[in-house]
């Protein structure tokens, strides 16, 4: 008991899992995968900030951090998982994988079954599949994707208020986007051409616009004056880099708030009237978590000399 306190007090890392009722804790960066060797679907898995060792997921559970990035103003730190990791779900749980508030550098595979996930206020690098394996209905919001969703033929994602970099599906599978950004190098028929867009802004620099299967509305394209050439509706435009954002030039970066210039914000209208981009529409994006978030969690290193242990934990939420 000692020695875990000592560790834990060191590392300040901390995973509660609620599990029928019944509330317990995992310390250090193994608490997660010890967390998920404990749950059942449907359970929910909350991390404080810091850096946890990631684990293969088969279990529809809700797992929340702390948030996918540093906030000075909820004085909170992110909770960032180690190693890839895989995702296979069965068909048969009933319950569904809810993934929020985290950072990933490296690369998530859908290896099996996934169905009617949720990924909110998440930070991921590369998201792909194995053996033709298809999301079905996974939902994203308030996401950042710094290098690639992969899908595959027959998959099916939308994208709200959200960051994308290089979305691909090799045939027939379906994105949507609203009030997103979204960076493509060819945005051409077999990699994207069947997706849906609106309120958002679509980045190329190689010179492959929407093809005529696509759809967009109230959209505006950047670096290619061609984007929406085979688009019917006259809702989109094409605009420069310096006529749309303050600081983003294309090039992702983990500290880029992606905010418009005042000009734009007043200028470039979805159809609700809210700003085209993320924090357009009746969902502004926000990186703070919606549950409450573990911000501190000091344990002493060991207990008094009358057997009790002081723990001091805060627990913060969005308002």
């Amino acid at each position: 008991m000692l020695c875990a306190t000592a560790i834990f007090a060191q590392s300040s890392m901390l995973a509660t899992l609620s599990h029928n009722g019944k509330i317990s804790t995992y310390y250090g960066a193994s608490a997660l995968s010890d967390a998920y060797k404990a749950a059942d679907n449907g359970d929910i898995i909350t991390l404080s900030s810091g850096s946890f060792n990631a684990v293969n997921l088969e279990k529809a559970i809700t797992i929340r951090g702390a948030g996918m990035a540093i906030d000075s103003t909820a004085q909170t730190e992110p909770t960032i998982l180690m190693g890839d990791f895989n995702i296979n779900i069965p068909d048969t749980i009933d319950s569904r994988l809810t993934l929020e508030g985290l950072y990933h550098n490296l690369t998530i595979t859908i290896t099996g079954d996934f169905k009617n996930g949720t990924f909110l206020k998440d930070r991921f690098n590369k998201i792909s599949f194995t053996n033709k394996k298809i999301i079905k209905n996974l939902t994203m919001i308030h996401c950042k994707v710094s290098n690639q969703l992969l899908i595959s033929g027959g998959s099916s994602v939308s994208c709200l208020n959200s960051y994308i970099n290089n979305p691909t599906t090799n045939s027939n599978g379906n994105f949507e986007f609203v009030n997103c950004i979204i960076y493509k190098y060819n945005f051409g028929e077999n990699e994207i051409g069947k997706s849906s867009f609106k309120n958002s802004f679509l980045y190329s620099d190689n010179g492959y616009g929407l093809s005529s299967s696509a759809v967009a509305y109230n959209c505006v394209g950047i670096g290619l004056t061609q984007m929406f050439s085979n688009i019917p509706n006259t809702t989109n435009s094409t605009k420069s880099f310096n006529a749309v954002f303050k600081s983003y030039t294309g090039t992702f970066n983990d500290n880029e708030n992606f905010e418009l210039t005042d000009e734009a914000k007043s200028t470039l209208k979805g159809i609700d009237g809210t700003q085209i981009g993320i924090y357009g529409g009746n969902m502004p994006f926000s990186t703070i978590p919606t549950n409450p978030q573990i911000t501190k969690c000091n344990v002493a290193a060991k207990s008094t000399a009358d057997g009790k242990l002081s723990v001091d934990i805060t627990v913060n939420g969005a308002e």
